[in-house]
C-alpha cells in the first residue's frame, strides 16, 4: 500500500485537531504515502476540498468527529476513493463500528495496513448519513449536548443532556409506513439506523450491520421520566426487541410523518425534519478497517 497519494484533511474544530493531523501525517508519510494535508480555517471548506483534491487521490482520510464524516459523506461519494477514519469527536460512534483505533498514529497505520470494506449509506429526504437518524427525545438530548458542557465533559455530557431532556420531552402522533404497511402510533423517540452506534455507544439492534442493504428502525411509545432511563440499558446494547414499550422493524425503505413537525438528528447534528423518507444506497463507500487476523 506505500506510495499512495493520500488526501488528508482534518476539521479544525477539535481542540488537539492539528497535533493530531501532524501526528497521522507523519506516521502516512514514514508508511511511504505522498500526503496532501489540509487543516482548513473552517470546517464548511471540507466538501469542497474533497471535491476538488479528492478524484486526483488514491484515498482520502478524513479527521473529526461523526457529523464531520455525515457532512461530507456527499462529497465522498462524488469522489469515488476509499475513505480513512481519524477519530476526533466526542462520540466516535462511526469509528467504533469498525473498531478503528483512536490514537492518531494507530488510525494512520489501519489505512496503511488494513483492509477495505464496502459500505452503505442511508438517505434521509436525499441527504447520505452512516450511522443513525432520530427523531424526538434524542434530538432533545442533542441540544442539550453542546457548547460548552460539551466540549468540557465529552462524553460524561450524555447522561447530564439525557437528564435535561428528560423534564421537556413531549410525545407526538406518527405515521409509519414500509413494505406497503402503515403504523399510527403516539410516540417519544423513533430512530432509523444504517449503521450500527449513535449518541456516544448507543446500538440500533444487537444484529445490525452498515453493509446488509437494510434500515432497523425502532420507535418508543410514551415513557415517563424513569421509563426513559431504564430504557439505557436496552439502547447500550441493541436490546429493544425485549421491551414491550418498543417496536421494531427491518426495512429497506421508510417514510416518517409526525404531528407536530419533528426536528431529525442526523449523526449528531440536528438538520432534517419530518416528512422524512429513509433509504438505503447498498455499497457505496470503500472504507478502511482494521485487518483481520
Amino acid at each position: 500500500m506505500s506510495g499512495k497519494r493520500t488526501l488528508l484533511i482534518v476539521n479544525p474544530g477539535g481542540g488537539d485537531a492539528a497535533d493530531a493531523g501532524r501526528r497521522a501525517c507523519r506516521t502516512l508519510e514514514t508508511g511511504g504515502d505522498r500526503v496532501d494535508y489540509h487543516l482548513p480555517d473552517d470546517p464548511a471548506e471540507i466538501s469542497g476540498l474533497i471535491r476538488s483534491l479528492g478524484p486526483d487521490s488514491d484515498r482520502i482520510v478524513l479527521g473529526g468527529g461523526d457529523g464531520t464524516f455525515s457532512h461530507s459523506a456527499e462529497a465522498l461519494l462524488d469522489a469515488g476513493r476509499p475513505f480513512g477514519i481519524l477519530p476526533l469527536g466526542t462520540a466516535n460512534d462511526l469509528a467504533r463500528t469498525f473498531a478503528i483505533p483512536h490514537e492518531p498514529e494507530r488510525a494512520a497505520r489501519v489505512v496503511l495496513r488494513g483492509g477495505l470494506r464496502r459500505i452503505d449509506l442511508g438517505m434521509v429526504n436525499g441527504r447520505p448519513f452512516f450511522n443513525v437518524a432520530s427523531m424526538g427525545f434524542s434530538v432533545k438530548v442533542a441540544n442539550y449536548h453542546t457548547g460548552e458542557r460539551k466540549k468540557r465533559l465529552k462524553l460524561l455530557s450524555y447522561p447530564l443532556s439525557w437528564l435535561d431532556a428528560q423534564r421537556d420531552m413531549t410525545p407526538f402522533e406518527a405515521r409509519i409506513t414500509w413494505n406497503g404497511d402503515t403504523k399510527k402510533t403516539k410516540s417519544t423517540m423513533i430512530a432509523v439506523g444504517n449503521g450500527v452506534h449513535y449518541g456516544g455507544g448507543l446500538t440500533i439492534a444487537d444484529d445490525a450491520a452498515i453493509d446488509d442493504g437494510w434500515l432497523d428502525v425502532y420507535y418508543v411509545k410514551p415513557l415517563g421520566p424513569w421509563g426513559m432511563l431504564k430504557l439505557l440499558p436496552y439502547l447500550k446494547f441493541g436490546a429493544l426487541k425485549r421491551r414491550q414499550d418498543v417496536r421494531t422493524l427491518r426495512a429497506a425503505a421508510v417514510r416518517v410523518e409526525t404531528t407536530p413537525t419533528q426536528e431529525i438528528n442526523v449523526d449528531g447534528d440536528v438538520i432534517a425534519e419530518t416528512p422524512a423518507d429513509f433509504s438505503v444506497l447498498p455499497k457505496a463507500l470503500e472504507v478502511f478497517v482494521p485487518a483481520t487476523k
